[in-house]
């Protein structure tokens, strides 16, 4: 196989990767003689930049894409030299991936899970997390000493942490660009390859039935409506059996590079584990939640909350999955 079908299948492994909104916001040129890949930020679908300024969450979605091709590879048999913000490329070039023939394929432990990770948004079995799930993340080493993952799994805390992300729902559900930036990405097909699909948001019947319903008379006013109600959702019914803080002292693009690797790791590990995971992202973008975040999960001051994660055996195994543009419309 000849390295522009193997670029091709490493793209079709990297666009798998996990990103706010499923927005995708990477984009790809494709040296295929050379075996190389430079990979972008695709400023169209970053976040506005009053709710991500220093692009914490478009670097994170790029390091996840770049962490499922470096997984990739040595399955298709190549090793992956990954050089960040490389010196003599583009001003905006993220990261420049080449390949490297091995002796022998050798694909990596997670390789599998590559096809089967997606976000799960429903109920979790209370107490379906144990010590030795928790001590595989801890195993599961960061790209970076500035990075460092913190654990609620029971308890007074993890009550805290409930009421908390109740109360930092309602105030996201208020803010009007985080509705606005909500109601850009929701999408009524289930078949949508990019936003998130209704079906995939565990909201209530009774909001979906008020969408159909409503929807030919008032669009606009509808999909703003489910926005905000799946604001709301990251404070309602999130309840689960354990939590996952990742954080950082590295605030930089580089170290949100790295946080994503380590998210797309630990995310495709609970797959490992036949658990189910979602990243909720209001508690982390707004300012009074980094600080309740760092509080409640016992944080260094100094350090930078990039991500949280509640995770579990979900109720419902066969939750709706979300779909990915082709790999051509990437590059």
């Amino acid at each position: 196989m000849g390295y522009e079908k193997i670029t091709k299948r490493l793209l079709e492994y990297g666009v798998l990767a996990p990103s706010i909104y499923n927005s995708q916001p990477w984009r790809f040129i494709t040296y295929s003689g050379q075996g190389v890949v430079d990979l972008f930020p695709d400023p169209s679908r970053s976040r506005p930049f009053g709710l991500d300024p220093h692009g914490r969450d478009l670097y994170l979605s790029l390091g996840a894409c770049l962490e499922h091709m470096a997984l990739a590879a040595p399955g298709l048999g190549y090793e992956l030299k990954v050089e960040l913000f490389p010196k003599d490329g583009p001003k905006d070039l993220a990261a420049r991936l080449t390949l490297h023939p091995l002796a022998e394929t050798m694909p990596e432990p997670l390789f599998a899970t590559l096809l089967t990770r997606q976000t799960h948004a429903g109920k979790y079995d209370p107490g379906s997390v144990k010590e030795i799930h928790l001590d595989r993340l801890r195993h599961c080493p960061p790209f970076s000493k500035s990075d460092k993952i913190y654990f609620i799994s029971g308890g007074p805390l993890l009550e805290e942490l409930t009421q908390i992300l109740h109360d930092l729902s309602h105030e996201g559900s208020a803010d009007p660009l985080l509705v606005e930036e909500g109601a850009g990405w929701l999408r009524p097909n289930p078949e949508a390859l990019e936003g998130l699909p209704l079906a995939a948001l565990g909201l209530p019947i009774s909001v979906r039935a008020r969408f159909n319903l409503l929807r030919y008379v008032g669009y606009r006013r509808e999909i703003k409506e489910v926005a905000r109600q799946a604001l709301l959702r990251q404070g309602h019914g999130i309840e689960a059996p354990a939590f996952l803080l990742a954080a950082t002292r590295d605030s930089s693009a580089a170290g949100y590079i790295n946080c994503g690797r380590w998210l797309a790791q630990l995310a495709l590990t609970l797959s490992e584990l036949e658990l189910g995971s979602q990243a909720l992202h209001l508690p982390v973008t707004l300012p009074s939640g980094r600080g309740a975040l760092k509080r409640v999960f016992g944080a260094d001051p100094a350090e930078d909350p990039v991500f949280l994660l509640r995770f579990g055996q979900p109720e419902i195994k066969n939750w709706p999955k979300t779909s990915r543009r082709p790999v051509d419309q990437c590059i």
